[in-house]
């Protein structure tokens, strides 16, 4: 008797453990999610946008939400829905305003675009190409297509629409392919949204999301709030990866970083059932505080910490003045007049590394590497990169010269003979996504004092060690970093013809500097 009695409890035991942990059991309704009456509802105007020069032949429909609580007069917060209205999103934002847990706010549902043939027949489904993508095209879609083109529309009742252009004021959201979309329109572009809802999001190897995890914990921090979600039953698909384990991957990436992040993990599969029941409260977190600016966090990598001064964020400057040589370098017209190089090389310069003697490496467009011995007078041509045209920067203790390859990711490095002969070349750094951006190639290169290597990319400055590999990535909110010139602590560059500058914990060691030793970081 007394086994059976025992038995029987622990039989009662475990099934009130199943009935705890059973998923899906029934939740309460969120007020949010309730229908509104339709004299408290706000205001949905529907059009078709039939016309983009960044997606050519490509049409979509839009809605756009504005609330009864906006008055024309000041902008409103955004919402941007991918994939549209999903998540019963209108009616939770709604509900949302009028109960006081968003601010006021617009929103802007868009569907992907769609090519048609003359006949009427889909020519092209343009979702996959614009969602994951990992770079800023959509970004810039959003910012000079789509916004201008709401911004254009006023309601039935003539209010205009007003939108803020505040990044701090601006969500993001979406669903799978929509879902990293919304990731990566804030992760390029934080100076346009700052909020970010992702559902399911495929962060796998469709078109580069799979690299988001290692990118994320080698970047630093940007003004980001973050919300995911996903369920352990997600898709797995033998060609991309398993969504459950990257979104998971991405937070865990997330949190090292120091972002604000939030995850709502469930049992469930890719659909939008499960964002649907977590968008209410995705939206109350991602707007808490507000008009409380989302700020930068504190990442755990050591590299970023020991690089970079926290109180010293990047500052535009209107132009790079004129003064120390290492932000105007010594002057190539005054070397070519003194050093006599071959037509065939004055007429093709591509990069000038000068050293401290009045030596010097050259490369050509073609990818040939000169050296100028300044006590012999005589120009030896080196060797010449396959793909042409290598920035170049010399290691501190001048015994390495590195040079990039075009339509690579790998820099070569080369020994260097005390004759200046350069020999044992080897694809040695590797960097992220630069043969990616053909538009932004790999720009110049420059060592610090400790053997790391600073390259300006596509992404930001990439900072390899001295085995070559990146271990944290500087960014500007603005762009691609196109050139880095190095001064002491003090580092400027140039984006899109604009000018940065700030300050760091370590000093340069431009290639006119004399020699140095380097502490060596070993096999690593």
């Amino acid at each position: 008797m007394k086994k059976l009695l025992i038995i029987t409890a622990l039989i009662s035991i475990s099934f009130a453990g199943y009935s705890q942990l059973k998923h899906n059991s029934k939740k309460p309704m969120d007020p949010a999610t309730l229908p509104i009456a339709d004299s408290l509802k706000g205001t949905v105007i529907t059009a078709t946008m039939e016309y983009s020069l960044i997606y050519p032949t490509t049409k979509r429909k839009i809605q756009v939400f504005v609330p009864k609580q906006y008055d024309g007069k000041r902008p409103a917060c955004l919402v941007v829905g991918l994939d549209g209205n999903l998540f019963g999103a209108i009616t939770v934002i709604d509900n949302l305003i009028r109960a006081g847990e968003m601010p006021v706010t617009i929103g802007i549902f868009l569907d992907p675009g769609v090519s048609y043939h003359p006949d009427g027949s889909v020519a092209r489904y343009n979702r996959s190409n614009e969602f994951d993508k990992t770079d800023r095209v959509f970004a810039t879609f959003l910012e000079q297509e789509v916004i201008p083109f709401v911004k254009q529309m006023s309601t039935p009742d003539g209010r205009e629409i007003k939108i803020s252009d505040d990044p701090n004021d601006r969500a993001i959201t979406g669903a799978s392919s929509s879902g990293i979309a919304a990731f990566t329109v804030a992760w390029e572009r934080p100076d346009l949204f700052r909020r970010v809802y992702s559902s399911v999001g495929t962060f796998v190897a469709m078109r580069g999301g799979n690299e988001y995890p290692a990118i994320i914990r080698k970047s630093e921090p940007k003004p980001l709030r973050i919300y995911l979600q996903d369920g352990a039953n997600d898709t797995w698909n033998h060609i991309f990866g398993d969504w459950w384990e990257y979104n998971q991957l991405m937070e865990s990436a997330l949190n090292y970083a120091g972002y604000e992040v939030m995850n709502r993990w469930d049992k469930g599969t890719h659909s939008i059932k499960y964002g649907t029941i977590a968008y209410p409260d995705a939206m109350r977190w991602l707007w808490r505080g507000w008009p409380q600016k989302v700020e930068c966090g504190t990442t755990m990598n050591e590299m970023i910490t020991s690089t970079i001064d926290p109180d010293s964020p990047w500052e535009e400057i209107i132009m790079l003045e004129e003064g120390p040589s290492v932000i105007v370098p010594p002057s190539i017209s005054d070397f070519i007049a003194r050093s006599r190089p071959p037509k065939s090389v004055k007429n093709s310069i591509h990069t000038t590394l000068p050293l401290p003697d009045g030596s010097a490496y050259v490369s050509t467009v073609d990818g040939d590497i000169w050296f100028y011995d300044s006590k012999t007078k005589i120009w030896s041509q080196m060797y010449t990169v396959e793909n042409g045209g290598p920035q170049m920067a010399i290691y501190p203790d001048h015994k390495l010269l590195v040079t990039s390859e075009k339509n690579s990711d790998w820099l070569i490095s080369y020994l260097i003979k005390p004759d200046g002969t350069l020999y044992g070349g080897q694809r040695f750094y590797w960097l992220h996504n630069t043969s990616n951006h053909s538009q932004h190639p790999t720009g110049n290169m420059v060592f610090d004092t400790d053997g790391n290597l600073y390259v300006a990319t596509y992404m930001g400055i990439q900072i390899c060690d001295q085995n070559g590999r990146v271990r944290a990535i500087l960014s500007l909110p603005s762009g691609p970093v196109d050139r880095l010139y190095f001064d002491g602590d003090q580092i400027f560059i140039e984006s899109g013809g604009r000018f940065y500058t700030r300050k760091l914990h370590t000093t340069a060691h431009n290639s006119w500097d004399d020699p140095i030793e380097v502490k060596s970081q070993g096999q690593g």
